[in-house]
């Protein structure tokens, strides 16, 4: 894997100021080799998973989040790793999407987990319709420019249903679930039951806050929680208690 400054060169011209944002937003966090790998696999990815398929307008490379409608985002750049390296994913890691808005993020995460599958989920249909959409533009592109990384894609589901409702999401559990919208304080419970029922021994759920910081189940015999010490803002996770 060549390091983050050749994959910001080699990206088209147009997306090196985001993926330099990224990288550097990212670097202050950075404790160990194996997370700065991570963020050159991400940054990689971001490279090739291309952002104006996911919001076809000017600001697509902007690192920020952007409105998608329904009052829903594309999360900004620089979050979407961070939470990517709190979830510490690897190749053949089978991952749980709670909130699939775009479509970009799931794709990003297919991507780094191939050869795993990711199952992503959205309460809101004509969201998983649209972001379907447009994870085939990316696929034709991806065949006429990088068809080699056609295949990283296929493993993504998107469904149209409200995770809390023990649909199909439940019918498997996942080494990592990331959650897009923001819980507020005194809902972890909720999101405690996730981490409970649907992670695999030595799993990892990450959750943001609406507004603070972000929320990490790690599984391994007995389930332990802990916040980041940095702070964001998440559009609210629309959700109801698993019975």
């Amino acid at each position: 894997m060549v390091d983050a400054e050749k994959i910001i060169k080699m990206a088209p011209k147009a997306m090196q100021t985001m993926l330099n944002s990224v990288y550097n937003y990212n670097m202050r966090f950075l404790l160990s080799e194996t997370e700065e790998k991570l963020l050159d696999k991400i940054l990689f990815a971001m490279a090739r998973i291309d952002r104006r398929y996911f919001y076809p307008e000017d600001e697509a490379y902007e690192d920020t989040a952007l409105p998608i409608g329904y009052g829903q985002t594309i999360s900004q750049p620089s979050t979407v790793a961070r939470m990517l390296i709190l979830a510490d994913l690897k190749k053949g890691d089978n991952v749980l999407e709670v909130g699939t808005g775009s479509g970009w993020n799931a794709a990003l995460i297919s991507y780094l987990v191939f050869p795993g599958n990711i199952i992503s989920v959205d309460r809101i249909y004509k969201l998983i319709e649209s972001a379907q959409k447009n994870v085939s533009a990316l696929r034709s592109h991806l065949k006429q420019k990088h068809p080699h990384d056609v295949d990283k894609i296929d493993k993504l589901n998107m469904y149209a249903e409200n995770v809390f409702e023990k649909g199909k999401a439940w019918k498997k559990k996942y080494d990592k679930i990331i959650v897009t919208a923001g819980i507020e304080p005194g809902k972890e419970s909720q999101i405690k039951k996730l981490a409970q029922n649907l992670l695999k021994r030595k799993g990892i759920l990450v959750c943001p806050y609406t507004s603070g910081p972000m929320l990490v189940y790690k599984k391994n015999g007995i389930l332990r929680e802990y916040t980041t010490k940095e702070e964001y803002f998440f559009v609210p996770l629309l959700n109801q208690k698993v019975e």
